[in-house]
């Protein structure tokens, strides 16, 4: 009889294991992470070195309801609809900054650009502040922002610069939408200017 029971109560752990397993295999659809790094240019990297060259690009901000690893495209309105199957590697903000420092060092290939804290005074900071990133469900997408380089020269002039950046394209896939940020995200970079050395 003690061996009997013991066989129903494995077999009901077995059982209510396997349909456990299959419930979680099939609820979801399975999850993509998408990351806005910028594709790897053909250019020669700048040989190691030592440079006194060293332009600070501060974490970018924008509206805290995007900071997020969410993938959202907006419907009509004011409504958000997030991505059921893809995700942000990483903060939003965190992602934009990354492209926008990658770009930048493309640009400058004799300066160190990067957004990581660094113990030496960089020449220049670059603050930039993206009061709008909208993607329409239309397939509009919309960034507004404000950026200031700040020289450490302080007879250098610092004044604040405003852009308007739009492009339109498909949102039917998580890519779609990936793809059309980072065009924005290009298009702000390129309007930056850093100078040069």
């Amino acid at each position: 009889m003690t061996v009997s029971a013991g066989r129903v109560s494995v077999a009901r752990i077995a059982g209510v294991g396997c349909v456990v397993l299959l419930l979680a295999s099939c609820g979801a659809p399975p999850l993509t992470v998408y990351t806005l790094a910028a594709p790897a240019t053909a250019a020669d990297a700048a040989p190691a070195g030592r440079t006194k060259l060293v332009i600070a690009v501060a974490r970018v901000s924008i509206p805290d309801a995007l900071d997020t690893e969410d993938i959202v495209v907006r419907d009509d309105g004011s409504v958000l609809r997030r991505s059921r199957s893809g995700r942000w590697a990483s903060r939003l903000s965190l992602g934009i900054t990354d492209r926008l420092t990658q770009l930048l060092a493309e640009r400058r290939p004799d300066a160190l650009v990067t957004d990581r804290p660094l113990s030496d005074a960089a020449i220049s900071r670059v603050l930039v502040n993206i009061e709008r990133l909208d993607v329409t469900a239309a397939g509009v997408a919309t960034l507004d922002a404000d950026w200031l380089v700040v020289r450490r020269d302080a007879g250098a002039p610092t004044l604040p610069v405003r852009g308007h950046f739009s492009a339109t394209g498909p949102v039917g896939t998580d890519q779609d939408v990936v793809t059309l940020v980072g065009h924005l995200v290009d298009r702000l970079a390129a309007a930056i200017s850093i100078g040069r050395g």
